[in-house]
């Protein structure tokens, strides 16, 4: 019976359908990126599952304006992951991927991995989604100002008990007197 209480999760769901607002994620982005030097001003759109994100980027003295496509965004164990589709420049100009790459490694390279020989992007979540939730992102879609999540089904484990049956370090009898 302890068995069945102990892994029962605190709150789960059978597929859920969130909607975003976009400028409100637009005002988050331009709030986290303004500590990253090379990017800013932040814009997001798209159509159907393309996600079309648009920054500043500042290189070398140079600043431009340069629209990425995101598309394929998935999440799953925590991590972010999308392929990158078309890149755009001033003017329409194609952007070489390899510069995006780079600049999104460099952006946050403890966070970024790019998988190799493709245009996958994996972002590590694991320092904000905690362990106790189980979150997979099946697909993605904008519609007007509404960035559209779909959930597969998932779960959030009781997570506001944590247990620390270790003893602190030290002397036993200190550490129990003061503990």
């Amino acid at each position: 019976m302890i068995d069945s209480l102990l892994s029962a999760p605190l709150a789960r769901w059978d597929d859920l359908h969130l909607v975003f607002d976009v400028p409100t994620i637009e005002r988050i982005l331009r709030e986290r990126l303004a500590v990253v030097e090379a990017l800013s001003n932040p814009d997001l759109d798209g159509r159907d599952d393309r996600l079309n994100l648009g920054l500043r980027v500042h290189w070398k003295g140079i600043s431009m304006r340069v629209r990425v496509e995101l598309t394929e965004i998935r999440l799953r164990h925590r991590r972010l992951g999308f392929r990158l589709g078309r890149l755009r420049g001033p003017a329409g100009f194609p952007v070489p991927r390899i510069a995006v790459l780079r600049t999104l490694r460099a952006a946050a390279p403890d966070l970024v991995t790019i998988l190799p020989a493709s245009d996958v992007v994996v972002v590590d979540l694991r320092s904000w989604i905690p362990p106790e939730v189980t979150l997979r992102v099946v697909a993605v879609q904008v519609v007007g100002q509404g960035l559209h999540l779909w959930l597969a089904s998932g779960s959030v484990m009781d997570f506001l008990h944590k247990k620390n049956d270790q003893l602190p370090a030290g002397e036993a009898e200190t550490s129990l007197l003061s503990a």
